[in-house]
């Protein structure tokens, strides 16, 4: 049988039967970082004895085992300022195990950090799936201090968690060699500060006991009470629990028992269900409710429709059996500033409706604002979208959703994105500040993203980078809305007028479908943009002694431009004049264009010369980038 005496410090010749154990110890799959292909000179660092690092190897010694039973090693867990804790590795052979020999190992490095003076010991590493070893390590007073995901490679189970444990030695006197530690649970609850074998105060000296309620201070809302009465002169504060005053008389070695009975106050308020104010009053005819429940055809159902007004519980009952039923008429489902009852009281109407949903084929529109639609009904709804494939408008809006309901919604919709185009999750009761959280606004991003038919979100984004994707979009989406309004062909737009529409003229039709505002772009140039001309070095300012030839002179240039960089002006250079080598036709013809405007600016009502051209007398710049003017009627040609 095991004993104390069997544990010593490593001697050289322990050294092999130390890295042989640790070799077999390392191919295990939950013990250590270590695994088959670690080197002696690495396990050597670990486990072998180190003097100027204050590193200790202790081993046990175990009658009918052959060679060592098991090691551990105690080291200061740092240098310097944090020297004072302890840090403990442990291992046992596996021909010595199943016979409590590491809760051994483990309480003698207890006793022996507390002998070198370590205020607390750590183990820094402990595999989650290792239950023996945490088992172990909580009996002899470690704690679990804190838990890192997914640190440690588990073969066959992939990456799981490791835990660090600490015990605090300070705070927990060290059991002696013949006892063993309290667990969590048998430690006392309520302690005061004391030697292992009492106080001992003397007569006269001032004495100040104050306890320690699980580890911290005694609190308010504690009393505390003493069996037997305390010595003459000492007192105990019902209150704090403080042993207070001075002993008047010798006394012999007596045990009291004092007890802390806690007491709190707590508010309870019950109500009765709220209601929304409505004019309408909910309630339910069981018999008519029984009855549409065991009609299962649209025809038989139509005949028996309760009346809305008066008690529309029976009306919301019909309504959602209309849709469980597919009723064909039924496209436009309203129940907006309805207040649905909740789910646990009635679960014919919010739970019914949401799973219908997933098989309807005729329902276009729901409309649920302000209806009580509650958080779980929301997940519920989110599986059913994912099968739907005729919805095209939901609102729930004003309704009780949390952040992780509102994101299966956005996640369901983004798994089927061919349907929904009207959308509204905004301004839910249960939301603080209106903001749902980035893995929501990350999930509605995603969807966005995924749909090219939403044109219309209700949805509060927080985070910059998760609003940009939503609105570029949405902004997306309502120009591949514009295109599918559009009329099939070219061949079907009215015929060409010329027309004067404020400062712009149309003197040809245009290339392409008005509704088409972004182009697609070109193989070379694989973004929509359009020919741009403007002003690169503009007429300089002219006296009676200078060449006004040289002086009017305009320098323009002409290239193509993404969109996102041109706002419109009225005159226009074509794709032609472009195909010459660097555009030399087209910068000819801008050149003479705005020399021309220049020195003979056209006059406006009043008979003065225009403002439009003013923007010749110094040069159009953005920044520090020339500002481009796009046409107003094509991408494949300029005005300026």
């Amino acid at each position: 049988m095991a004993c104390m005496e069997g544990i010593r410090p490593a001697l050289p010749q322990d050294f092999s039967n130390i890295l042989h154990i640790a070799r077999l110890v390392a191919e295990e799959s939950d013990a250590y970082t270590w695994d088959e292909t670690a080197t002696d000179e690495e396990l050597s660092l670990s486990w072998l004895p180190e003097l100027e690092s204050l590193v200790e190897t202790f081993v046990l010694e175990v009658d009918g085992i052959h060679g060592l039973a098991g090691v551990y090693v105690l080291h200061p867990a740092s240098a310097g300022r944090g020297g004072h804790i302890a840090h403990g590795l442990y291992m046992v052979s596996p021909v010595a195990r199943n016979r409590g020999l590491g809760k051994l190992l483990c309480a003698h490095s207890v006793r022996e950090a507390n002998k070198r003076g370590y205020s607390g010991m750590r183990i820094n590493s402990v595999v989650s799936t290792n239950g023996a070893a945490i088992r172990v390590c909580a009996a002899c007073g470690f704690r679990i201090l804190c838990t890192i995901p997914r640190s440690f490679q588990y073969p066959g189970r992939g990456l799981v968690d490791t835990h660090v444990m600490f015990h605090d030695l300070d705070a927990i006197e060290v059991p002696a060699a013949t006892t063993r530690s309290l667990t969590a649970a048998e430690k006392p609850a309520l302690v005061y500060p004391a030697a292992p074998g009492g106080v001992i105060f003397s007569v006269g000296e001032e004495v100040q006991l104050q306890p320690k309620l699980g580890g911290g201070t005694a609190v308010g809302g504690v009393s505390f009470t003493v069996e037997p009465a305390l010595p003459q002169g000492l007192r105990l504060d019902k209150a704090a629990g403080t042993v207070l005053g001075s002993p008047v008389e010798p006394l012999d070695e007596t045990r009291y028992r004092i007890t802390a009975t806690v007491s709190t106050e707590i508010v309870l308020r019950v109500e009765e269900p709220p209601t929304e104010a409505s004019p309408e009053k909910f309630s339910i005819n069981e018999d008519l409710a029984t009855y549409i429940e065991n009609v299962t055809k649209i025809e038989d159902l139509l005949l028996h429709q309760p009346s809305k007004f008066g008690a529309f519980g029976d009306w919301m009952i019909w309504m959602v059996h209309r849709a469980w039923l597919n009723d064909p008429s039924l496209e436009d489902f309203n129940f907006n500033n309805m207040h649905m009852p909740p789910p646990h009281y009635e679960k014919r109407i919010a739970p019914k409706l949401m799973a219908a949903m997933g098989w309807n084929t005729h329902i276009q529109i729901l409309s649920l604002s302000n209806s009580n639609v509650q958080k779980v009904q929301a997940i519920e709804l989110a599986a059913s979208l994912r099968k739907n494939r005729t919805l095209k408008t939901l609102n729930l809006e004003c309704n009780s959703l949390d952040s992780n309901s509102v994101r299966e919604l956005a996640l369901a919709l983004k798994d089927n994105p061919d349907y929904i185009e009207h959308l509204q999750f905004s301004h839910q009761k249960q939301m603080m500040g209106g903001f749902f959280g980035r893995p929501t606004e990350e999930a509605v991003a995603q969807m966005m993203n995924s749909n090219n038919l939403i044109v219309k979100l209700g949805f509060e984004c927080d985070d910059a980078h998760w609003r940009n994707i939503i609105d570029r979009a949405l902004l997306r989406n309502n120009d591949y809305w514009r295109r599918r309004q559009a009329p099939a062909s070219v061949e079907e737009l009215p015929p060409a007028e010329e027309r004067s529409l404020g400062h712009i003229l149309l003197t040809a039709p245009p290339q392409g479908p008005a509704n088409e505002v972004f182009d697609d772009g070109s193989k070379s140039r694989p973004f929509g943009h359009c020919l741009v001309a403007g002003v690169d070095r503009a007429p300089l300012k002219v006296t009676r002694k200078m060449k006004i030839s040289k002086r009017t002179r305009v320098k323009p240039f002409v290239k193509y431009v993404n969109y996102n960089h041109i706002m419109p002006t009225r005159y226009q250079v074509t794709d032609q004049q472009m195909d010459t080598s660097d555009g030399i036709e087209a910068k000819k013809f801008v050149k003479s264009l705005l020399q021309e405007k220049f020195l003979a600016p056209p006059a406006d009502k009043t008979g003065k010369p225009s403002k439009d051209v003013l923007y010749l007398r110094k040069k159009l710049r953005s920044g520090s980038h020339h500002r481009y003017y796009q046409s107003a009627q094509s991408s494949r040609a300029i005005s300026f």
